[in-house]
């Protein structure tokens, strides 16, 4: 059996050398880039220094984990293209997301994005959206360290639970020491390094296949593998054109102009035109980087028709690509591809660290001391912030560890825990920004509503990319029943944000 065959020959002395090697370089690019760190602005933002190219790819980097790298080509595999229906949303969402939201979070120095709601509605606003971002994305974050330790249990057969600690702890230790700059430096590595591992698995794939990459347009069922419009008003089906443009528009806008993960990279950026471009220039990368993925699924699709004893599949088809790396691609480049696989994992790993213990820094620690009339030092706030991002390495690796034996696509797992909370922040936001109406008491009211709307959703059948829709339609209803006081553009300077490792000269 291919399962079996490939778990005995795993990754060999010298692709081992290759992961190794290159893993040690982002260990070292990260604890780098831990120099200079005075402050927590340096450590959430990275003084606001960092170029929008590197901002961009640490977009990119952040988003796409192993769950894009595994169950992407799994799609592709198991059906079609029509995935790029939902794509084509994402990068429509940045395109909007890009004139409509980044020059608002520039006008203040707000270290998270939550820091908005509390000028616009007031503190309890901000600190359910906090709460809120932390429950999706913990939940979705645990999903992404998961798939990648499927990849390194196939890859070494290392036990899954031994995978989840190795890793955990080598994303934990370089994003404590480093904070946000070590994150996007690191990520820009990273990202290239996965897109290269795509390009070349596909390339080997060219040459294996009978015929050449050229023989599968011969195939009579090729058009059907590479079909990526479905029109359908069906609204329980969720790979229609429909649900892909229209939830994928929606999820790209909450989960970039209102998550703190991929948001903060925005806020790393010297001024709003570089936020700007660095969301335009993710909405010009993840089009074919999905294209990319997609194409790797159809041409293991088409490998393994072409094989006879060995074309026996794994049980969980999340193992395919992983599979077909450490048991077909030639040594060294086995590594390397392997290597781009786990990149990803670390990536989105480092990524949602920091921003989770930017969030309960800002949003809730530095908050509470201000209550209790004490403000502490720079170097007490960035101590608590290194102790937060510890803690945080070690809930996500327990949380991974509960999703040990799955079944289920890890990318259509992802997607469906982020359209459980994101309506709600999505909505909370766009009364803020598009409108004057709201206060804490009907914006707070509309997002927990919203959770417990896309909770009802799931059970009528509804596909999951239009719960963020209703949970956004929601909050946006039930919030606006209050009357606010200023609209968004009046919104005064929070007078907490200074305090918040910023530095006035």
């Amino acid at each position: 059996m291919l399962y079996s065959a490939a778990m005995q020959a795993g990754l060999l002395s010298v692709d081992w050398i290759v992961v190794i090697f290159y893993f040690s370089a982002v260990a070292w690019i990260g604890l780098r880039s831990a120099r200079g760190q005075a402050s927590t602005r340096d450590y959430f933002l990275g003084g606001r220094s960092l170029p929008w190219w590197a901002a961009s790819l640490s977009i990119i980097a952040t988003e796409t984990s192993a769950v894009t790298l595994m169950g992407t080509p799994r799609k592709a595999f198991e059906g079609d293209w029509s995935f790029l229906q939902f794509v084509l949303g994402l990068v429509l969402g940045r395109i909007f997301l890009a004139f409509f939201f980044i020059h608002v979070f520039y006008r203040q120095e707000l270290v998270t994005v939550y820091g908005y709601l509390e000028q616009r509605f007031g503190d309890g606003a901000r600190c359910t959206a906090a709460l809120i971002f932390l429950a999706g994305r913990v939940i979705g974050s645990g999903v992404r360290l998961y798939a990648g330790c499927l990849a390194l249990e196939v890859a070494a057969g290392i036990p899954i639970e031994h995978a989840i600690v190795l890793l955990g702890a080598f994303g934990t230790i370089y994003t404590l020491a480093g904070g946000i700059r070590a994150v996007v430096w690191t990520d820009v590595l990273l990202g290239l390094t996965f897109m290269a591992a795509g390009v070349a698995t596909l390339a080997y794939l060219g040459l294996e296949l009978p015929g050449g990459a050229s023989g599968i347009w011969n195939q009579p069922d090729f058009s059907s593998k590479v079909r990526f419009i479905v029109v359908d008003w069906n609204l329980l089906r969720d790979n229609t054109l429909l649900a892909g443009l229209l939830g994928g528009f929606f999820l790209t806008i909450a989960t970039h102009g209102t998550d703190q993960d991929v948001a903060q990279r925005l806020l790393t950026c010297k001024n709003s035109r570089e936020g700007i471009l660095s969301v335009l220039g993710s909405a010009f990368l993840i089009l074919p980087l999905m294209a990319l993925f997609l194409a790797v699924g159809t041409g293991l699709y088409f490998f393994h028709r072409s094989q006879e004893a060995d074309s026996v599949l794994p049980a969980n088809l999340d193992h395919l690509f992983p599979l077909f790396i450490v048991k077909e691609l030639p040594t060294g480049v086995r590594g390397f591809v392997m290597a781009g696989l786990l990149a990803a994992t670390v990536s989105s790993f480092t990524s949602v660290l920091n921003a989770l213990a930017s969030t309960v820094v800002s949003d809730f620690y530095l908050p509470w001391k201000r209550r209790r009339g004490s403000v502490p030092s720079e170097a007490r706030s960035l101590f608590y912030s290194r102790v937060t991002t510890l803690a945080w390495g070690a809930i996500l690796v327990l949380i991974a560890l509960g999703f040990r034996g799955s079944q289920k696509n890890v990318l259509d797992l992802a997607y469906r825990v982020l359209n459980y909370f994101y309506g709600a922040l999505l909505g909370a936001f766009s009364l803020g920004i598009f409108t004057r109406r709201g206060t804490g008491q009907s914006v707070m009211a509309g997002m927990l509503l919203s959770v417990a709307a896309v909770l009802a959703c799931e059970q009528t059948g509804l596909a999951y990319p239009y719960w963020i829709i209703v949970g956004t339609a929601v909050t946006i209803a039930v919030g606006a029943l209050g009357v606010a006081t200023q609209p968004a553009a009046e919104a005064p300077q929070s007078k907490s944000e200074p305090e918040v490792g910023s530095s006035r000269e």
